[in-house]
């Protein structure tokens, strides 16, 4: 294992990892995999008694059954259900004492209104302790006014609160947009976001979309609305034919993106924690999602997707249904599957772009991948699933379904990337290297469309982003031209693949990617870092420098792009912008200027695009106004020394009326206020 091959920073103490992946194996291969059925009529083995040859055989029979169901027409690798909770292959050993996991865990509920409880809770004992269980249950039946003066404090405890008041079904649909442009938003939403990440099901969606524009639409169906209003959010300000305009620094099209996910943030927490349903659980998903798309409270992602990720294993989300569970329809099974591996998608995603370890390790879950299925191919009528397309065939789970594969993968490279206790090893690097390309020859060639271009270019960004981080340690390392030849290399290709697809990508794709993950940010700075540090270099390592430089430019181009349309960004296109002032030939100061001035002028176009102030306030255009004058100003003479700047203070003479925090919306202050970057970087 790679993870076994990285060096202890100075002063630290050793753990054998060896050790914990036989703890980890022992305590996790006895669970046999189960069909992506509802397996009513199996049960699990019973390990502490003598197996008959006759109930080995089936045994047998039935793993097989479950590869064969959980792979498709694929054929199944021991490599994939690592740390899926699956049996690794020959040399997989099972304790022949540990208990069935259905008696050492409990999932309660049925469908999504679920809670788990795991073997360390304090009532899992019960599930062993049958005489006390009995016991309790007959007490219980000898007490009858114990039930009926419970449901009587329940209906006090209802007249006592006051009742909050939810948004009203005619409220929501008041908010919504006109039908055609809901039309496009929809419609864009699912080519792009829904053949990626995986939270509704799209028969059931447009079955009540269409219900709503034919006024047939029911009046408890305010769920729905509510995650109609996050579709629409979601990709509200990447297509085109919305609002322009802004209000400060964000754009009107985000401030109505902004008000709907408020609404629909305020009917979530008036939700029942307690009785929850798959529409609920979608709505959490669908929020976080219109959150990170709209740059909605940025310093809280890593910790918003977290809390996600823990309300979905309070729920039991991380926990195969048919291991625990026979309340839980075939059509929950595997929406529960698809969602949980989403929101595992959507914490790692954060975790890596925020640059701290992820919220979960490969052994905290084993629930089964998702099938490579059409969302036609079953509904909440299916009783049994069907088999799972050939990964070949486009579907909309195809990318979470290629995802999950090197999941674990992903989720070793990360943790050690941001350890503060290890770091990689370069043999480890260049094994984490052969292992991804190997992934990268085998994604399919689907055919092209919208939709299954996005989800083939996230599928190769996932893996690009993993290949950059691994070799960046190396690459920025004193001396690193000859001594790290090959994670050079390795970085520059991978940040030059990454950069090729975000600027290839259709104008709405490439916004949305732009502000779902920092991959391109990541990709320009080490592009221009590689080209600034080969300049001294006797290899002649960037043969091609100006395919580099223009790929850049092109991603300065996007990132641009990105603030015209939600005024949200400024921090990764300033620094970008400046990085790509540095690949210039002209003099130093000249470059400055162009930057400069090329900032400004941004600047300028959005306060020239200002909408006026509602009523009651004053002064936001004046000081917009006064802010941008002053920036064309200085820029505008090629001659003059840029002053030295400190763009986060500000003074009573040059308030900043709607730019009120920062001259841009640097997402980063703390980093730059405490002198994290400049001077200390060597190139």
């Amino acid at each position: 294992m790679c993870a076994e091959k990285v060096r202890l920073r100075p002063g630290q103490v050793s753990s054998s990892p060896k050790d914990a992946n036989v703890w980890h194996a022992r305590a996790k291969e006895h669970e046999n995999a189960r069909a992506h059925v509802d397996s009513q009529n199996t049960t699990p083995t019973q390990a502490r008694t003598q197996a008959k040859p006759l109930r080995d055989l089936q045994n047998r029979v039935y793993e097989l059954e479950t590869h064969v169901r959980a792979a498709g027409s694929q054929p199944s690798s021991s490599e994939r259900y690592l740390g899926l909770g699956h049996p690794a292959g020959p040399r997989a050993t099972s304790d022949k004492n540990a208990l069935p996991d259905s008696e050492r865990a409990l999932l309660r509920g049925k469908s999504f209104k679920t809670q788990y409880f795991g073997p360390s809770h304090g009532a899992s004992i019960l599930l062993q302790f049958e005489e006390l269980s009995r016991f309790v249950k007959d007490i219980l039946h000898r007490l009858p006014t114990l039930e009926k003066h419970r449901d009587i404090w329940k209906h006090q405890r209802k007249e006592l609160n006051p009742t909050l008041m939810l948004p009203e079904f005619d409220t929501l649909v008041a908010m919504l947009p006109e039908q055609a442009r809901a039309d496009a938003l929809v419609r864009d939403y699912f080519e792009t976001l829904e053949t990626t990440y995986r939270v509704l099901h799209a028969p059931m969606f447009f079955r009540k979309y269409k219900e709503l524009w034919g006024a047939s639409l029911s009046k408890d169906s305010s769920v729905f609305l509510v995650q109609l209003l996050l579709v629409c959010a979601s990709v509200n300000c990447a297509v085109a034919g919305g609002p322009s305009g802004f209000r400060g620094r964000s754009s009107v099209g985000r401030d109505m993106a902004v008000k709907w996910i408020e609404v629909c943030e305020n009917w979530l927490d008036l939700q029942s924690q307690k009785h929850v349903t798959l529409e609920v659980f979608q709505v959490r998903a669908l929020l976080v999602i219109a959150k990170k798309l709209n740059c909605v409270k940025i310093k809280r992602e890593w910790t918003v997707s977290g809390q996600l990720l823990r309300a979905a294993m309070s729920s039991g989300l991380h926990r195969e249904p048919t291991f625990l569970s026979k309340n839980i329809s075939v059509f929950d099974q595997e929406m529960r599957r698809r969602l949980w591996f989403t929101i595992l998608e959507l914490d790692l995603q954060n975790s890596l772009d925020r640059g701290m370890g992820t919220s979960i390790g490969p052994f905290d879950w084993d629930t089964l991948p998702p099938l490579n299925l059409h969302d036609e191919d079953f509904d909440e009528d299916t009783e049994t699933m069907p088999f799972a397309r050939p990964i070949t065939e486009f579907t909309r789970t195809s990318f979470l379904c290629l995802a999950q594969q090197h999941l674990p993968l992903r989720l070793e490279i990360i943790s050690t990337i941001n350890s503060i206790r290890v770091s990689l090893e370069k043999d480890a690097a260049i094994e984490l290297d052969q292992r991804i390309r190997q992934i990268l020859d085998t994604i399919p060639e689907w055919n092209e469309s919208a939709a299954k271009a996005i989800s083939k270019d996230l599928s190769e960004l996932l893996l690009y982003e993993s290949l950059l981080l691994i070799h960046q340690p190396f690459a920025t390392e004193p001396g690193a031209q000859a001594k790290h030849f090959y994670s050079r290399a390795a970085r520059r290709s991978a940040a030059l693949a990454t950069m090729k697809i975000f600027t290839h990508l259709r104008s709405s794709s490439g916004m949305i990617m732009c502000n779902l993950r920092d991959g391109l940010f990541r990709a320009c700075l080490a592009t221009c870092h590689d080209i600034v540090v080969s300049v001294n270099s006797k290899e002649g390592l960037m043969q091609d420098r100006s395919t580099a430089v223009r790929l850049v430019e092109d991603s300065v181009n996007l990132m641009e792009d990105r603030i015209r349309g939600l005024g949200q960004g400024f921090h990764s296109y300033w620094l970008a912008a400046s990085a790509l002032g540095l690949l210039r030939s002209e003099p130093a100061d000249k470059c400055a200027q162009e930057t400069a001035d090329r900032v400004a002028k941004l600047f300028e176009y959005m306060v020239l695009q200002q909408i006026a102030p509602l009523e009651g306030v004053t002064g936001v255009e004046d000081a917009t106004m006064s802010t941008a004058n002053t920036l064309v100003g200085m820029s505008g003479q090629p001659t003059q020394a840029l002053p030295e700047l400190d763009p986060f203070v500000t003074t009573t003479t040059d308030p900043f009326s709607a730019l009120s925090e920062t001259l841009f919306d640097f997402d980063i202050t703390d980093l730059w206020s405490m002198g994290g970057m400049g001077g200390g970087t060597h190139y």
